[in-house]
């Protein structure tokens, strides 16, 4: 018999068997404050489920290390919009906060790209995405620079000087001095 190469087979718990319904009650279990996991083994035991408190707990771990990293990501996102405010600066926050997480995500877990074309087309279109909106920016910054020397011309030919002309091109560029 050829010796095969010993492969790691990821395995779900018991909680990951119940029905849905269930496993959403249990999960709210878990977040709420004073519920112990002898708690939630009784909770399931009265719904016909016998799972041993060692299983909720491994599924707990991993329930309640993914919810903090939720709640990490929701306190980041609610940052960016008080800071960012509205726009294209906070779609390429986002989007750099989301691929930051994605890329996270893939280095530490047992998650195979390949098995994953959804995955891998999200952020293909994440990149695209990022193209326009960079190529909207240089876009917009053209058309403003255009404008800029457009009024600047107008401004001169209607008799104001090259500082007051000057000032105006600088303000439509949003340069302050």
């Amino acid at each position: 018999m050829a010796n095969k190469a010993h492969e790691k087979i990821r395995r779900h718990g018991k909680v990951h068997t119940l029905p849905p319904e269930i496993r959403k009650e249990v999960d709210d279990l878990l977040t709420e404050p004073g519920t112990t996991y002898e708690d939630i083994a009784e909770f399931l035991k009265a719904k016909g489920h016998d799972i041993g408190k060692s299983s909720i707990g491994r599924y707990g771990k991993d329930y309640l290390s993914t919810y903090q990293r939720l709640r990490i990501v929701e306190d980041q996102a609610r940052t960016l919009v008080s800071e960012a405010g509205e726009g294209l600066v906070l779609d390429e926050a986002g989007g750099k906060l989301v691929a930051q997480r994605l890329i996270e995500i893939l280095m530490s877990s047992d998650i195979d790209i390949a098995d994953n074309p959804k995955l891998l087309s999200a952020f293909a279109s994440m990149q695209k995405a990022n193209i326009a909106r960079e190529k909207l920016k240089a876009d917009l910054k053209d058309r403003v620079v255009k404008t800029a020397d457009d009024v600047t011309k107008i401004a001169k030919k209607s008799g104001l000087s090259e500082d007051a002309a000057a000032q105006i091109r600088n303000k439509i560029l949003g340069i302050s001095k």
